[in-house]
This record gives structure tokens, sequence and C-alpha cells, in this order.
């Protein structure tokens, strides 16, 4: 019997001896997708507290730059120039997007590291760099990224406002093929210069930034060997969000336009439309352009006179309102009648010789891709036929956050 117990004994331990090294090397894998885990998360969250800090920089743009409209995002650190973490003053063309690290000081904030310990990096669309800035920032500026996940688009886009505005990109470990120097006095690593470190940081940006038109960035994956980046985005819908349409302050900044812009084509020396279209005795277009430092030379030499505080006024409220003027359709009686009329909300019909009709925010199913001259992209009810033949316009004349695509009317009496 003993015999047979020692016989026993020798499998016993070998069976033991295998289901320990299984056990140790299956808590090692565990271990190690624990250790992976918990790098994405931390990346996950330092990319989330980037988009956060992006898109309040965007929203609360006028309160950092008086006169100027919401929506503006800062150039990327490009270089060492203006100090580590400062945006670049300026970057690039007109029109063309920008990359280069998180500006982590212009957004106040300390350096933003993925789970690798990387600085994250951060592009931003043409449209929407505040320098330069391009003719237009409403809630239809077109964004410029179209994000992949190989073949799959992971934010397709119906219209274009719906394009990323920005990206901001985790490096993750270097790539067999990617160099990586030491921060040296710099709190970020690789070359200050953000151009010539590029390519050694990111796998889904390593294109010149000199495109203007719409380009394709691919999601890399963790484990990859060709593409380990990973992203996070905001479009004009993530600015242009349902708690900003509502706040006090931006419900006060689109009233307060409407009123100005009122004011500024009833005492502007140029009142007729631009870009019009004649129907019958009414001109439809948009608002006359601001008149340059040597327009108003000529226009007071021509006039005898010096312009008067109320054009002063006109012209500069033309000039800071710009960026906003797509979202206006500008009527005019010719002759200077009140031939144009305007049934308000207590449905009270008034004569105008002037409308000025604000679009508001777009529904789900227009597509402003065309422009203001498409009307039925912009206006809604019987507003669409009061455009095309200068009939009765309807609608409050105040904007509600509570119904931002709500057209709102002004009659210039």
């Amino acid at each position: 019997m003993r015999t047979r117990q020692h016989g026993l004994i020798l499998p016993a331990l070998l069976v033991l001896l295998l289901i320990g090294g299984m056990a140790a090397m299956l808590g090692g894998n565990t271990l190690a997708e624990q250790v992976i885990a918990r790098r994405q998360q931390a990346t996950m969250a330092e990319l989330a507290r980037a988009r956060a800090a992006l898109i309040a920089y965007a929203q609360s743009y006028p309160f950092s730059h008086p006169g100027q409209t919401v929506g503006y995002l800062p150039c990327p650190d490009t270089d060492s120039a203006s100090g580590d973490g400062n945006a670049a003053g300026v970057c690039g063309s007109a029109g063309n997007f920008a990359v280069g690290r998180l500006p982590y000081r212009t957004l106040g904030m300390s350096p933003l590291r993925d789970g690798d310990g990387e600085c994250l990096w951060y592009a931003v669309a043409g449209p929407f760099k505040n320098n330069p800035k391009g003719p237009s920032m409403d809630w239809d500026t077109p964004g410029q990224f179209e994000i992949t996940d190989t073949a799959r688009p992971l934010n397709p886009a119906a219209h274009a406002d719906q394009r990323a505005a920005a990206v901001v990109f985790s490096p993750g470990r270097p790539l067999s093929n990617q160099a990586r120097t030491a921060s040296g006095p710099h709190r970020c690593g690789g070359n200050a210069n953000a151009a010539l470190a590029l390519q050694a940081y990111l796998e889904s940006a390593a294109t010149a930034p000199t495109s203007s038109q719409p380009v394709s960035l691919p999601r890399g994956r963790p484990a990859s060997a060709s593409n380990n980046d990973a992203l996070i985005w905001l479009s004009a819908d993530d600015i242009f969000d349902a708690r900003l349409l509502v706040r006090s302050d931006f419900v006060a900044a689109i009233n307060n336009m409407n009123t100005r812009l009122q004011a500024a084509v009833t005492h502007h020396p140029q009142p007729a439309p631009t870009q019009a279209t004649p129907v019958g005795l009414v001109d439809v277009g948009t608002f006359p352009a601001p008149m340059t430092p040597s327009e108003v030379t000529a226009y007071e030499t021509l006039m005898a006179r010096a312009l008067t505080s109320d054009e002063v006024a006109a012209n500069d409220t033309l000039r800071e309102t710009a960026p906003w003027h797509g979202q206006y359709r500008y009527l005019r009686c010719r002759d200077g009648s009140a031939c144009l009329s305007w049934a308000d909300d207590t449905g009270i019909v008034r004569p105008c010789v002037a409308i000025v009709a604000f679009a508001g925010h777009r529904l789900d199913s227009q597509n402003r891709a065309d422009g203001i001259a498409d009307t039925e992209a912009y206006f809604e009810g019987p507003n669409i036929s009061a455009i095309t033949t200068a009939s009765t316009f309807t609608g409050p004349a105040t904007y509600a956050g509570t119904a931002p695509t709500t057209d709102v009317i002004r009659c210039i009496p």
C-alpha cells in the first residue's frame, strides 16, 4: 500500500506544478491586461479633459476677447517662441488646418499626458482658428476633419458643420520607426518645433497641414504596430450645444446683434442690400460690406462732411458682426416706401421699409452647404415665400434660446 501511495505522489506533484504554472501565466496576462486597461483609461480621461477645455475656451471666447463672437479655438503650440504650452500667435494660412501640441497653458491647465506619459497633441480646422480667422463663425461653420476607424467613419457627417472642428491626440508609446528625444528645457518631449517633431509622435496626422479641404484622420489602436494614436474630437454642434443656446449671455448677444444690425441698415451711408435680387419693389440680398477707411474718406469728401456718430456706429456694427452675416437675409423697398409687412408674434401686421430676417439654428432636415441663397435651408413656413416674393413675414422680434430654430424678424418702419 505504501509503495502505491509513493507512486501516486509524483504525478500529483506534476499536476500541481502544471496548475501553478498555468495560474502564474494567466495571472501575468491578467496583470498585463490590467496595466494596458489602466493606461487606456488614463488616456481617455485626459483626452476628455482636453476636449472639455477646448469647448469651454470656444464658448467663453467673447469674455477673453471683447467684441468677438463665440466659437473660435486657439492655435496649437507649434514652437517655443511664445513659451512652452502657449498657443502660437498665428497658425498657418487662412482656411488651412494647423497641428501641434495641445496649448495647455492657454487653456489654463498643466500639461495633459496620456497613459504612456506623453503630452497630448491637437489639430484645429481652418475655419475655427482664432488667427487667422475665417470669413464666418456661427453654428453652421464647417468642420474639416473626418475621423475613421480603418474604413468606417466615426463621425459620419450629413452636414458640413458636423465634421470635426478640432481633434486631440494621444501619441501613445513610440513605434519602432519613431525616435523621440527628451524634453530638454520643455515640459513635453521632442523638438520644440511641432512640424519637426510631428512624425515621431503622430501617425494619424502626419501630413503637412496645408489643406483647406476635408481631411481624413484615422484612429489608431493601442496594440497596433502602425498607428496607436488615440483621439477625441469636437464639432460646431458641440460648441453651440443646447446649454450654450439657452445661456443668458448668448441669448443677450444674439438679440443685441439683431438690434445693432437693425440700427445699422437704418443709418448706414450705403443702406441697400448687396448681392441683391429684385422682387417687385424690393431688393433681397445681404448686408452691405463695412466701408474701408479709404471708402470712408472718399464718402466724406464727396458729401463734404464727416460721418455722423450713427453712421460710424453702423459701419462698426457691420464689421464686428460679419462672422454671423450668413444667418441673415436683408430686404429693402427700393423706393423708400413701406412696401414690406411683418405679422409679429401677436398677429398684428406692421408696414416696413426694410426687413432684417435672422434664420436661427438649422433644423436637422436643413442642409446649409449651399449658403444663404438656399432659402428653404435657412427659413421656415411663410417666411420662405416672404423672402422669395416679398410677402408678409411672420415671427418674433427676439431670439429665445428655448426655440433656437425660430426665424427672428426685425421690421424697420
